[in-house]
């Protein structure tokens, strides 16, 4: 049966696990211990630094001889159809490991409500698609206007904006980027921003109202709200965890 919803936990891994495959996509981050695994006859590990991503349907299995703890996500295909498309295993930047931190801390917290969890792998997704994405394939009308998304959050953006410069209808854009980029045009520049906002807190160089200026908020109480509904948690919030 499909797994219908995204489902975040923390998870210790035993000696040994027979071959077996999901039908939803499985991405495993390290927190301690070394976790290897073959995916589809593709020998890598999961330890510091180091992530695996497990499409829908692949076979996997794995071996973990010492005390192991990570954070693994269950992601319905349908959710982030682009994962498949990613490697089986990548090497995690500052920024990533950051988030690994801050997905372990909420958890630990009680962070686990269906909505919660289901935006912070929706940031998770994009930081993945971000550095590893460079394989995605798109359809050129999907990715001028993907491009375009990319290049002008800061600034306001329609779908019939977008569906112009796509030369598609407004309806025939949303079925097509929700098809191949896994979110319709105005969800993925609502998760871009969002993305854009935490790494902006992260690096803590600009105040709260500056960062809403920089991705297309023009009133600090509207970004808020909005970042406090995706996360859970205020902007200011976030800004305490990264210090």
């Amino acid at each position: 049966m499909s797994n219908a919803r995204p489902n975040l936990k923390l998870k210790s891994y035993s000696d040994h696990g027979q071959k077996h495959a999901h039908d939803h996509h499985q991405l495993v981050l390290p927190l301690v211990g070394t976790l290897s695994l073959s995916v589809d006859s593709k020998a890598g590990e999961v330890s510091s630094g180091k992530a695996a991503i497990i499409a829908a349907g692949h076979d996997h299995d794995f071996a973990a001889a010492d005390a192991n703890r990570f954070v693994v996500a269950d992601i319905p295909a349908a959710l982030a159809p682009m994962l498949e498309k990613l490697p089986c295993f990548v090497h995690l930047d500052a920024g990533l490991e950051q988030y690994v931190t801050f997905l372990h801390s909420q958890l630990k917290q009680g962070g686990d409500s269906s909505r919660t969890q289901h935006q912070m792998l929706l940031l998770l997704i994009q930081l993945l698609q971000e550095r590893f994405g460079d394989k995605l394939r798109l359809d050129r009308r999907v990715e001028t206007a993907k491009r375009f998304i990319d290049e002008n959050y800061g600034r306001k953006i329609t779908v019939s904006q977008l569906a112009s410069i796509s030369h598609l209808s407004p309806r025939q854009l949303n079925e097509l980027f929700r098809e191949q980029v896994g979110l319709t045009p105005h969800h993925y520049l609502t998760e871009l921003r969002m993305q854009s906002s935490w790494q902006l807190l992260e690096q803590g160089e600009l105040s709260i109202q500056s960062i809403a200026d920089a991705v297309g908020y023009s009133s600090l109480s509207a970004f808020s709200d909005r970042f406090s509904q995706h996360f859970g948690h205020s902007p200011s919030y976030f800004r305490r965890f990264s210090k």
